[in-house]
């Protein structure tokens, strides 16, 4: 049973005009972190380069992600993903939201339909299948909500699961336990429909309200490091390990008491002392 490597997503003070992107990347490595997702970082300039100065550091980038439309509302074509996908050497590509996520986030006052749903489901597997042709695992990442909002008395992410066959699910273990379920029957659930790498997030009882681009507020749980919230950490480690999973992957939307550096390293420790995660 292969212990599973730590990577993180986030912890990048973009705003700050004094960040390095690279002497960031270079701390984090020597905190222990073997990946970080977000590949699409090292896009810009000399991608040879950039990628042969992280792995200098001791670190890959592990994922790209998936979108349809960039910011500004023009198509992002499939076949540039993977392609970059292959000049960065990631083997998965992550949708970290979809159209249920949209109602939970967004000002979307109404669910989507089942109809929405099943039709953004054949989506998603057809992007699979393409995918695995080129030897690319395509994964969703989930949040509370697919566990919780059901169609036909299933929920949705299970709804997801059933209705494909080359779609993995990259599964947010805190996401999963603040809609409700346990982290590791799901794992168990999922099995070989598990993807390569899950989330590792925990919080405490209680609420926090943050504020959303349109001026609307979202209700989110109350992040902290791993190990220190309500969720059964060991637990989910030896149950990802069981199944195959190479990557624990840390995410905190926002710290409270700790800065991001201290965070990832308090967070990377307790990881390790699991005895999971090398």
């Amino acid at each position: 049973m292969a212990k599973l490597k730590a990577a993180f997503i986030g912890f990048m003070p973009f705003g700050d005009p004094n960040f390095d992107m690279y002497a960031c990347l270079e701390k984090y490595a020597r905190l222990g972190f073997k990946g970080f997702e977000g590949g699409d970082m090292l896009l810009r300039g000399d991608v040879e380069e950039n990628l042969k100065r992280v792995k200098g550091f001791g670190i890959v980038p592990i994922t790209s992600g998936y979108m349809k439309r960039r910011m500004d509302g023009s198509e992002v074509k499939l076949e540039d993903i993977i392609a970059n996908c292959h000049r960065l050497g990631v083997k998965r590509i992550t949708l970290f939201s979809g159209v249920v996520g949209r109602y939970r986030f967004s000002d979307q006052e109404v669910p989507p339909t089942y109809d929405e749903v099943m039709k953004e489901i054949e989506e998603l597997e057809a992007v699979a299948t393409e995918c695995k042709k080129e030897g690319i695992e395509f994964a969703f990442h989930n949040h509370d909500i697919e566990l919780q909002l059901c169609y036909r008395g299933v929920p949705a992410l299970y709804l997801m699961c059933a209705n494909s066959e080359n779609l993995k699910i990259e599964l947010d273990i805190g996401w999963c336990l603040a809609g409700g379920k346990d982290p590791a029957v799901v794992m168990r659930d999922l099995g070989d429909r598990l993807s390569s790498a899950i989330h590792v997030k925990d919080f405490i009882p209680g609420t926090v309200e943050m504020p959303r681009r349109d001026g609307g507020i979202n209700i989110m749980p109350q992040f902290v490091a791993p190990g220190t919230g309500v969720l059964n950490l060991r637990e989910c480690l030896k149950v990802a390990s069981e199944i195959g999973v190479e990557w624990a992957v840390l995410e905190q939307d926002f710290q409270y008491n700790l800065s991001q550096v201290e965070a990832l390293t308090a967070s990377y420790l307790i990881m390790k002392e699991s005895g999971y995660v090398e």
